[in-house]
């Protein structure tokens, strides 16, 4: 089932009985769908939803379960082990929320259910990841609905996020830490090239001009223009932020467009991640998103739009794109 027809908090199945939780006043129907499910099952079964002809466009993430499937035992491991991990950890968090709603609404019946369900899943967790501990087959499969399946001899699990539009954040974390490991680009062959991009972390320098009615930064292009009767230390840190904010992003796309990313560029969004300090900005409509802190940048959804022509310049080394900024405008005086 496609969870992103669900609201926040999809219902749950757990164990091979399939008792069925769910709170009603997350849906529009007085059936409850569920989106995320756990169960004694064999992977047969969850492999027959495969699509096996039309494949249509994967994200990096399932592109990359695609090649663990038939790589070594170790990486399905590895990859399974930090998988489940930090799905345990989503739940625990989600859990602890939903026990705190329930105190704060007279201890409501439906926000508890909801807890014991969550905390009764996230406890299965550390089961499986004995169950791969001990040496037992792992399996990585990618279902009709292009959600990971994770399969540790007889237990099959689905690996949906239980905030569904948290889904992509989630796979990228999972991304994430993997790639740490191991050398993820040599699993993506196709339009990587032969020259690396590695994602900067520098600090860049943005240069300063002054005059006697405003102060102006810029960097490679892009200006920012400060009111001179504001604070110049304030406009100092607001520059160094929003330079440091596009020129992260800018790396970060353009590591991901020399991995076969598919960069849809009206499409680009900055989304927030609760309960963590970075946020989302989708890449496109089949999954692709990156990982990073841009307060400024969400805080000013407009702004996006405004510096893309600068990025996109900059990743296709054109002739440098000037883009002219009004900081009272962007509400930073």
């Amino acid at each position: 089932m496609n969870s992103r027809a669900c609201h926040e908090k999809p219902g749950l199945i757990a164990d091979s009985g399939l008792t069925w939780f769910g709170r009603s006043r997350l849906f529009d129907s007085a059936t409850v769908f569920l989106s995320l499910w756990i169960a004694i099952a064999s992977p047969a079964a969850v492999a027959q939803v495969v699509v096996a002809e039309n494949v249509p466009p994967q994200s990096r993430f399932q592109r990359t379960v695609g090649y663990l499937q038939s790589a070594s035992p170790a990486l399905r491991v590895d990859f399974a082990s930090i998988a489940l991990a930090k799905i345990a950890v989503a739940y625990a968090t989600e859990a602890q929320l939903a026990r705190e709603e329930a105190r704060s609404q007279g201890e409501n019946a439906m926000s508890r259910a909801w807890s014991v369900a969550v905390d009764r899943y996230a406890r299965q967790m550390p089961v499986l990841i004995e169950d791969i501990e001990l040496g037992l087959p792992v399996d990585l499969i990618l279902g009709r609905d292009k959600f990971l399946a994770i399969s540790v001899a007889d237990r099959t699990l689905i690996l949906t996020h239980p905030r569904p539009s948290q889904q992509s954040a989630f796979e990228q974390e999972i991304l994430a830490a993997f790639c740490a490991r191991y050398s993820c680009e040599s699993f993506m062959s196709e339009g990587s090239g032969s020259r690396p991009i590695s994602v900067s972390r520098r600090q860049v320098k943005p240069e300063w001009n002054f005059t006697q009615q405003r102060w102006s930064c810029s960097y490679r292009g892009i200006s920012v223009q400060f009111e001179k009767e504001g604070s110049l230390s304030n406009a100092r840190l607001i520059c160094q932020q929003f330079i440091q904010e596009i020129v992260v992003l800018a790396d970060e796309i353009a590591w991901q467009e020399r991995h076969a990313v598919p960069i849809q560029w009206e499409e680009l969004v900055v989304e927030t991640t609760p309960h963590r300090p970075e946020h989302m900005v989708r890449l496109n409509e089949i999954g692709d998103s990156v990982l990073i802190a841009i307060p400024l940048l969400y805080g000013n959804p407009e702004l996006l739009e405004k510096i893309t022509p600068w990025i996109r310049g900059r990743l296709a080394d054109q002739e440098q794109v000037n883009i002219k900024l009004n900081a009272d405008s962007l509400g930073w005086q």
